[in-house]
């Protein structure tokens, strides 16, 4: 039996509202009410959209049973209304979750970090194109570039902060990769405190791969 200061847990088996949960895009928006009372313009605001499209994400999570109403304070005229998620630890079972496939997660972090390329580029005037070579260790390269001759560096101090790095051929005792693991989790952690004006998508992925595993193409991930 939970204490009056327990935290509220839910097992959700809500069709829509494990979509919800499961989604990064809607639970962005969804965060500012998780175990928090808040009005809809105070969210709003919070989230840096207009209130009447919230309202309609809103709705959405009150018939689906993932939002409820605190409270309402008078005031002249209509009440004004004060939304709190429905429980403060909501658990999604892989079983039977329409999302249960990490990959469908993974799909959809993928479309945002598409969008947030898409974005960076038009904040990066010098940008001129691509550059596909063989470097002097024999290694084709892809890169932007500023010219045929030039490729872009991400790290001068008038780029766009995008980090897009990855190599699927990095090779771990299981001691150095649970290392590796708690320092990507403290790096999400402290980046999560820091605040600021700009909206970031931080994707960290460390997986072990089967043997038998190739590299994808970026298409194929569609």
């Amino acid at each position: 039996m939970q204490g009056p200061s327990s935290p509220r847990r839910q097992t959700v088996t809500h069709l829509q509202a494990a979509r919800i949960l499961l989604d990064p895009q809607e639970l962005h928006f969804f965060e500012p009410f998780l175990a928090r009372e808040t009005t809809i313009t105070q969210a709003a605001a919070l989230l840096g959209c207009k209130p009447n499209s919230l309202l309609v994400r809103v709705r959405r999570w009150l018939a689906c049973g993932l939002l409820e109403v605190a409270r309402e304070l008078p005031r002249r005229g209509r009440a004004l209304k004060l939304y709190r998620s429905s429980a403060d630890v909501y658990f999604v079972p892989l079983s039977g979750s329409p999302l249960g496939d990490h990959g469908v997660w993974a799909k959809s972090r993928a479309a945002l970090l598409r969008q947030g390329l898409r974005y960076s580029l038009t904040q990066d005037s010098m940008l001129r194109g691509h550059r596909i070579y063989r470097d002097e260790y024999g290694v084709v390269n892809h890169a932007l570039a500023l010219s045929a001759e030039a490729d872009h560096d991400p790290l001068g101090p008038a780029a766009p902060a995008v980090f897009t790095a990855s190599h699927d051929a990095v090779f771990l005792d299981f001691e150095d990769a649970k290392r590796l693991q708690r320092e990507l989790d403290a790096l999400l952690r402290r980046s999560k405190t820091l605040g600021g004006s700009q909206r970031y998508l931080l994707w960290l992925n460390l997986v072990p791969l089967p043997i038998q595993a190739a590299p994808t193409d970026w298409g194929e991930a569609e």
